[in-house]
């Protein structure tokens, strides 16, 4: 009898990517889980063959619900829906008691590193999530957390390279010489889908997912070799001017990239890559996005 697998974030880029991947598999029954399953997304999921659920992660109630019946789940939360840290560590939490109330086999949750504790520096969004792994180890909830790395995907994205007077186009990733983890956010859900199958091996772990490790000079080469003519070079800039960029969350996303130079995130490419043989580096994600690049370089 297939496993009942509930994926949080369901119709968003790391929940989609695991409903993806185990739809394709044989084992598992995909429980969809969205705030509003009478979106447009929520019933393209289930025309593909998920069981589509409304669950409300700021409601425990609801989440216990939502995981009453499954052997285990996908858990993610998104701070920078509300940008509230202490509302997302409510939101884990409750996913977390509800997880253990129901006696759920396997709880993976999309954690994140200490970024306080590591440099001394507030980071909302990660150190939230930080907190919530913590809490599922002391609540000893079967889980895995896994940790992801900075998704390629936003690249051509929030953090697109900005066509300058020039006619040159700025990356501005304030990462120094220092090469940062990346990961392509869409193929994911294979390393999930290994996980689960493999409880044995997984269980108790945090394992931080990564594909490739560049330099903000390398990923700049990479987008000038795929969108010839155009240019795109490292604007070089700094962790100061870029957290007074004034957008919300520039103070956090800061202290992020102060922490991937020189907190040691703890990311494993060889572990990823054995999770998902498949999953591109990072030249070989944007030579296979070049249209995406391309229109994204306006």
């Amino acid at each position: 009898m297939a496993k009942v697998i509930a994926v949080f974030g369901a119709t968003g880029q790391q929940g989609g990517s695991v409903v993806r991947a185990l739809l394709a598999s044989s084992g598992y029954k995909v429980r969809a889980l969205t705030r509003n399953s009478k979106s447009n997304k929520a019933e393209e999921l289930e025309k593909q063959g998920c069981e589509v659920f409304q669950a409300d992660v700021d409601d425990k109630q609801s989440v216990i619900k939502a995981l009453s019946g499954a052997y285990g789940s996908f858990a993610v939360t998104n701070f920078w829906d509300h940008m509230d840290k202490a509302r997302e560590i409510q939101q884990g939490k409750n996913i977390v008691e509800a997880a253990k109330e129901v006696g759920l086999k396997h709880l993976v949750y999309s954690g994140l590193d200490n970024v306080k504790a590591a440099i001394g520096k507030e980071c909302p969004h990660f150190d939230a999530k930080a907190e919530v792994e913590e809490y599922i180890q002391h609540q000893k909830v079967p889980f895995t957390s896994v940790r992801m790395s900075a998704y390629c995907e936003n690249f051509i994205t929030n953090s697109a390279p900005r066509k300058m007077p020039d006619g040159r186009y700025a990356l501005s990733v304030p990462m120094g010489d220092v090469a940062m983890d990346v990961i392509c956010i869409k193929q994911i859900g294979e390393c999930v889908h290994q996980i689960l199958n493999d409880p044995g091996s997984y269980l108790g772990k945090i394992i931080g997912l990564s594909s490739d490790k560049v330099t903000t000079e390398q990923m700049a080469a990479s987008f000038s070799k795929y969108a010839a003519p155009k240019v795109v070079y490292d604007a070089k800039i700094t962790l100061e001017d870029f957290a007074k960029q004034g957008f919300p969350g520039a103070d956090d996303m800061a202290a992020m990239f102060e922490f991937y130079q020189r907190g040691n995130p703890d990311r494993n490419i060889e572990l990823t890559r054995k999770l998902n043989p498949k999953l591109p580096t990072f030249d070989e994600w944007v030579c296979d996005n070049k249209e995406a690049l391309n229109n994204a370089l306006q």
